[in-house]
């Protein structure tokens, strides 16, 4: 394998990446939890626009958040995924070749 000698830092970061994409899901949820916290002790009118703010403005960029990293692994697997293909067919070639000179 030609290109092996990336494997690893390349594991490394999909598991880096996978950890913020826990850590953000765990920050939303965090979130999430603070609408009814933040009920009890409201004093005033407005928790209702907080409430929906939360709802529709901050869970869902936190989950467009939790998407794009999500990609980031989908796209390195699949980057992956080519590299493996094409060293695969580069040994392939290598090994022909070697082939072909040791029949001379």
């Amino acid at each position: 394998m030609f290109l092996q000698f990336l494997r690893g830092e390349v594991d490394n970061v999909m598991a880096g990446v996978g950890q913020q994409q826990q850590i953000t899901s765990q920050v939303m949820d965090q979130l999430k939890s603070y609408v009814p916290k933040v009920q009890s002790a409201w004093i005033g009118g407005d928790f209702d626009a907080f409430a929906e703010d939360v709802a529709t403005i901050l869970v869902p960029a936190m989950m467009d958040l939790i998407a794009a990293i999500g990609g980031v692994n989908t796209n390195l697997s699949q980057a992956t995924g080519i590299v493996d293909q094409a060293d695969q067919k580069c040994q392939s070639m290598a090994n022909q070749l070697g082939d072909l000179f040791g029949g001379i």
